[in-house]
């Protein structure tokens, strides 16, 4: 991404779609394919920040050097997994306010308020609110480098990335080749779906109506989730 951190290069991305996107939802523009690669990296490098190989590499303790316990890594592990399907919920629910509010035109005018509690009977297992309006202080909908709908999008490729690619060896030389030779250093010049399937091998990516679908596969793995 030209050295630029994942924030940059999410509040770049953002600013050329804004400017130039048509707020066709499901077409991907180059702007938005490279949205995509780029909030893949940033998922898949989370992958590392938990994994007790990586973090043994450099986390110890500030006072007596020890190297972080092996236990209290996968305690935080088992934590980050309570109620996983309530937060995938909850992202996907995201993820529809999102596309419905800035992508394309409701067939009529209406409040965003009405909108959103429609979406929260429709999807997800708790009621809304009445007298509320949450989403005016959901500041991610607006500022978040890439569309936030990509967050949960990207997390998709990412755990495939990781299960595919990384998490037999991560630290290995020949993982890292293959992260450098097939991912990151097209940049921009070569298709993500395309560098998904080099990488990863298979059919990762697909197309359909227009946009990218990804293999749900790796996430509800990782999940430990059935897939449907």
């Amino acid at each position: 991404m030209g050295g630029l951190t994942a924030k940059e290069a999410h509040s770049d991305l953002w600013r050329k779609k804004m400017v130039k996107s048509e707020g066709r939802a499901g077409d991907l523009s180059v702007e938005d394919k490279e949205e995509m690669k780029a909030e893949d990296v940033s998922w898949s490098w989370r992958y590392y920040a938990w994994d007790y190989r990586v973090l043994r590499t450099f986390a110890r303790h500030e006072s007596s050097g020890d190297v972080i316990p092996e236990e209290l890594v996968v305690s935080l592990q088992r934590a980050k997994k309570m109620f996983v399907a309530t937060e995938l919920q909850r992202q996907i629910f995201y993820a529809l306010v999102d596309q419905t509010l800035f992508g394309n035109k409701l067939s009529s005018p209406r409040d965003t308020v009405s909108v959103i509690a429609d979406l929260k009977r429709q999807h997800t297992s708790w009621k809304h609110a009445e007298g509320t309006h949450w989403h005016t202080r959901f500041s991610h909908l607006l500022n978040y480098g890439a569309g936030y709908y990509s967050y949960l999008y990207a997390k998709c490729f990412a755990a495939t990335i990781w299960e595919k690619t990384c998490k037999e060896d991560p630290l290995s030389l020949a993982t890292g080749s293959a992260l450098r030779s097939k991912f990151l250093q097209h940049g921009g010049a070569k298709d993500p779906a395309d560098l998904m399937n080099d990488l990863v091998g298979g059919e990762t990516v697909r197309y359909r109506d227009g946009g990218i679908v990804p293999d749900i596969t790796s996430l509800c793995n990782e999940m430990e989730l059935e897939k449907q």
